[in-house]
């Protein structure tokens, strides 16, 4: 009844009149004085019929006792029931204007309230359990409602967090890439150049895991599968780790397979595995890495001899901020976030990635499995293609960030180039309109007006018709940089550069 209600009503009346009944349930004075009110308009209208009726108007009664138990509870029901039983006795009941007199009309009597009060309770406990289930259903939205909420606070705090980090990053990265070049004078400045480029690289690797994870999560992560040799993939990541690796007893077998794959998160996924087997294996200890094929699979497998994996987290290593033996090279942990990392992105790829160990002290292997392809046309290169130097340019830094945007002019005059740098939307737009430079690198959170902004006008600006944009990215995100697109970037770049990167944006 209540239903069949709902769906004739339209819906600002369906809620009002929902409000009125609960209100109605909230004042136990109303409740009763419905009941008594419902019972008596039933009988007065019965009574004109009561010669017409036969044998007793019982069902319309019920049918009231009903309406009363949905709208105001089992006890204002009852009131309703003894009532109509007093009322069926007096004036439907022989002998009638009297009260029980005999037997039959105690039965009849006896017989009304106990039917009545079955409907009663039935009807009440029903409209209890709808109450209850539309509680509940409330309380399921409102708790949707916040744990989607708190997703989302939790996606933007990852994407700020990655974001405060490379604007100094970026600066780091860069300075280090400067002292590159003009040289040091001697081995203690040597090294202490060679351990800040390191640790500025594992930063980058933690944040990138860290949003790597968060992207997956939220569904925005993109593949751009090529073909890709894996061998070469892996003397390439085992040539970046090589500093980390340097006390380390490294080998590699490595068998010409082919696979497709998103070259940079392959590199993420062999350099995690590689990087988890140099955290976790003491000075002096071994690494071996084996490439192969194995059926229609190219496999990597990376075995150390290690602190190992205690049986009890071996099936839980994959998940995210576990970690393995907390007690061995305690000050070379990570966050627990890489392998995690690893096996989300090798689902992506339809691959497989497993882990292995003898228990604590007796090392571990992990091995990768993608499906192998025939190999890349002769003219595709298996390597990094070689970035020529770019020609001198003239460049526009709009960068928000004053240690890095002067670090980046710093490097860009280093390689040639003639460069401005700006810290704002309308000071980037009126150098770009005075020195109509070839390459502008936009931070796309300019204050005045965002790089976004600054992107859309300047691409309206005859001026600058030829300039390319490259819109410099904190955030990384997929929309970040579709947006970035929809202004008028023709490049985008997520911080920190480094100098391959910059060659290639000024080499196009």
């Amino acid at each position: 009844m209540g239903r069949g209600l709902g769906r004739r009503l339209p819906r600002q009346r369906r809620g009002a009149l929902g409000v009125s009944i609960e209100r109605l349930r909230e004042h136990p004075v109303l409740r009763y004085a419905l009941a008594v009110i419902a019972a008596g308009a039933t009988i007065a209208a019965l009574i004109p019929l009561r010669f017409l009726i036969e044998p007793l108007p019982s069902p319309p009664l019920l049918l009231m006792v009903m309406v009363v138990a949905w709208l105001a509870g089992f006890g204002p029901a009852i009131v309703s029931v003894i009532i109509s039983a007093l009322a069926l006795d007096y004036w439907f009941v022989p002998p009638l204007g009297a009260l029980v007199t005999t037997w039959h009309e105690a039965a009849s009597v006896v017989s009304f309230i106990a039917i009545g009060t079955g409907v009663a309770w039935l009807t009440a406990t029903r409209r209890q359990v709808e109450d209850d289930r539309q509680a509940l259903l409330v309380r399921e939205r409102a708790s949707r409602a916040s744990a989607e909420a708190a997703n989302r606070a939790k996606d933007e705090f990852v994407a700020m967090l990655g974001h405060e980090f490379r604007n100094p990053l970026s600066a780091i990265v860069s300075a280090v890439q400067i002292l590159e070049r003009v040289g040091t004078q001697d081995d203690a400045s040597r090294h202490a150049r060679d351990v800040v480029a390191r640790q500025a690289k594992n930063i980058t690797r933690m944040v990138e895991d860290l949003l790597e994870i968060n992207r997956i999560a939220t569904g925005k992560i993109r593949l751009d599968l090529q073909r890709v040799e894996l061998a070469d993939m892996v003397r390439h990541c085992l040539a970046t780790l090589a500093g980390r690796a340097s006390a380390h007893r490294v080998s590699l077998e490595a068998a010409e397979v082919w696979v497709d794959a998103d070259p940079v998160r392959l590199e993420q996924i062999v350099v995690n595995l590689l990087d988890n087997a140099v955290k976790y294996t003491p000075a002096g200890g071994a690494i071996h890495v084996r490439v192969s094929r194995e059926g229609t699979h190219a496999v990597l497998r990376v075995r150390d001899t290690g602190v190992g994996i205690e049986p009890d987290v071996l099936p839980r290593i994959f998940d995210l901020f576990v970690q393995g033996e907390p007690g061995a090279i305690r000050g070379r942990r990570g966050l627990g976030i890489g392998l995690a990392v690893v096996q989300r992105l090798a689902d992506l790829h339809g691959g497989t990635i497993d882990a292995a160990s003898d228990g604590p002290g007796r090392g571990s292997t992990f091995s990768l499995r993608l499906r192998s392809v025939a190999p890349a046309p002769a003219r595709m290169s298996r390597g990094r293609p070689a970035v020529a130097p770019a020609p001198r340019r003239r460049i526009v830094v709009a960068e928000s960030d004053p240690d890095l945007r002067a670090i980046l002019r710093s490097l860009l005059e280093t390689s040639g180039h003639e460069v401005s740098d700006t810290a704002d939307g309308p000071e980037a737009f009126a150098t770009a309109l005075r020195t109509r430079p070839d390459v502008m690198l936009i931070d796309v959170d300019l204050a005045g007006f965002d790089g976004y902004e600054l992107a859309r006008r300047l691409r309206m600006a005859p001026e600058v018709k030829a300039t390319r944009l490259v819109a410099l990215i904190g955030w990384g995100r997929a929309d970040d940089i579709d947006r970035a697109r929809a202004a008028g970037f023709d490049l985008h770049a997520t911080k920190p550069l480094d100098d391959d990167a910059l060659a290639e944006i000024l080499g196009r």
